[in-house]
């Protein structure tokens, strides 16, 4: 993806607010993609209904339906197993000027998605909805469906330069979804329908800049399942992480003393689900910055390094190359700490405020604070992975990503048994675990990164 690093850098030519400004909100964009665009727009979706129609039961269960249990949740943990490894393909095809071969390869991650969303997704809604009507249950299996097309699409079109048209693609789709919802979302089915519309233009808007970018004279290859340079390990790690992501949620919903059914089978926690859903949106400047310094400084010193490997530099030239990388680790690791840091601080603040005006009791505000201090962990922890990858080290980011998974799912757990001062705390110290952990792993990676280039090939 380091092409998308040189446009924003064109950007920043400028050297004015406004540019920056600019760099730093396309960062956001392409780097949170859907997950936080949907996420705020169902939240205006909720307040847009309870407003305009007074009831929020049916609202409520739309939230559940597709941000969390359905779409969101399951769409993003089946796709997390073909994310990664397919990026590092398809990175490995434009390396080898195999151009040609990406667009096939993208139509069968699609397609390989889709087949495995379809065995996953069509029993289980059976039988999580069951009683419900058949135009809600399709309207639930097309929204899956769409969105799995969508994380995929998002991935490839983030890298394009087509990147000012992938923005506009998501910020239209997701303001026709508010304004169709206002129109006639007066009933669930109605609600879920236009969502699933509003993904379904997006899914087709980055298909077509992704088919504008590469050319090609075969429509599908699946040839990528079984070649060497597809990694499984990439899969796993993909797979726990965001598993890792989402299982203290599934914990809060599911456990009696914190959960609550709202709609067939699926659950949803009163007392958890607004403060980490106000926490993920307060990490959205930490991930512009995080996509920023990845893409354009760390994957240009990243070039020259391996460069220089490749043609014979001098010790010297490689061992400058390879300090660089690590101040532009450090700087990054910096910027995100000191911008979350102010951010929370500005947000510890003003939230009792807020809260009551949103009528949320103040007894969620402690739970607030950690939940807050443990999403500007995660993205420490998401850059820090990022790294990994960058450096091949593909099976200790994935031994990360499954204590990751672990630890938020037992730590949790415990958390409740512990009483309502300790939530959050499950989620938070698993993150400030592994976050720990990976520092101590990319420094030693790092350190050894001479000896292991020239050593181990």
């Amino acid at each position: 993806m380091a092409g998308i690093g040189f446009e924003l850098r064109k950007i920043l030519k400028a050297n004015s607010l406004f540019s920056l400004a600019k760099v730093y909100g396309y960062s956001a964009i392409l780097s949170s993609g859907p997950w936080v665009i949907s996420i705020i727009a169902i939240i205006f979706v909720g307040f847009i209904n309870i407003i305009h129609l007074g009831e929020i039961g049916e609202t409520a269960k739309f939230q559940v339906v597709i941000t969390y249990a359905i779409a969101l949740a399951s769409s993003l943990v089946i796709t997390g197993i073909i994310q990664l490894p397919f990026t590092r393909y398809v990175a490995d095809l434009i390396f080898a000027e195999r151009k040609d071969e990406v667009l096939p390869s993208y139509f069968g991650a699609i397609f390989l998605s889709w087949v495995a969303g379809i065995i996953f997704i069509v029993p289980l809604v059976l039988w999580v909805f069951k009683g419900e009507s058949w135009i809600f249950l399709c309207g639930v299996i097309a929204t899956f469906l769409v969105l799995c097309g969508v994380w995929i699409s998002s991935i490839l079109a983030a890298s394009l330069k087509y990147y000012l048209s992938v923005v506009w693609s998501y910020l239209v789709a997701y303001c026709l979804i508010v304004l169709f919802s206002y129109l006639y979302g007066n009933t669930i089915e109605s609600l879920i329908f236009i969502f699933f519309l509003g993904n379904a233009i997006l899914f087709v808007a980055l298909m077509s800049l992704i088919i504008k970018s590469y050319d090609s004279h075969i429509f599908m290859s699946l040839k990528f399942i079984g070649a060497k340079n597809f990694y499984w390990t990439l899969g796993i790690a993909g797979l726990m992480y965001n598993l890792g992501s989402w299982v203290d949620k599934f914990v809060f919903w599911y456990h009696p003393m914190t959960g609550n059914q709202v709609i067939g089978h699926l659950h949803a926690s009163v007392v958890y689900d607004i403060p980490i859903f106000m926490a993920y949106l307060s990490i959205l400047p930490s991930m512009a910055i995080f996509f920023y310094r990845l893409e354009a400084d760390f994957a240009e010193k990243y070039n020259l390094y391996y460069d220089a490997v490749r043609e014979g530099g001098t010790l010297g030239t490689i061992r400058k190359y390879r300090n660089e990388m690590v101040s532009v680790i450090r700087q990054a690791l910096l910027e995100i700490l000191l911008l979350q840091g102010i951010i929370n601080i500005l947000l510890f603040l003003v939230m009792p405020s807020i809260f009551v005006k949103l009528h949320i009791p103040q007894l969620y505000l402690g739970l607030f604070h950690i939940l807050t201090v443990g999403a500007m962990l995660q993205v420490l922890f998401m850059s820090l992975l990022a790294i990994l990858y960058y450096l091949d080290r593909k099976k200790v980011a994935m031994w990360l990503c499954i204590a990751f998974f672990v630890l938020n799912f037992s730590l949790s757990l415990l958390s409740i048994y512990l009483g309502p001062a300790m939530f959050g705390y499950g989620y938070t110290v698993s993150l400030l675990i592994v976050f720990i952990a990976s520092l101590v792993v990319i420094r030693r990676e790092l350190d050894e990164l001479d000896y292991e280039t020239f050593m181990l090939q």
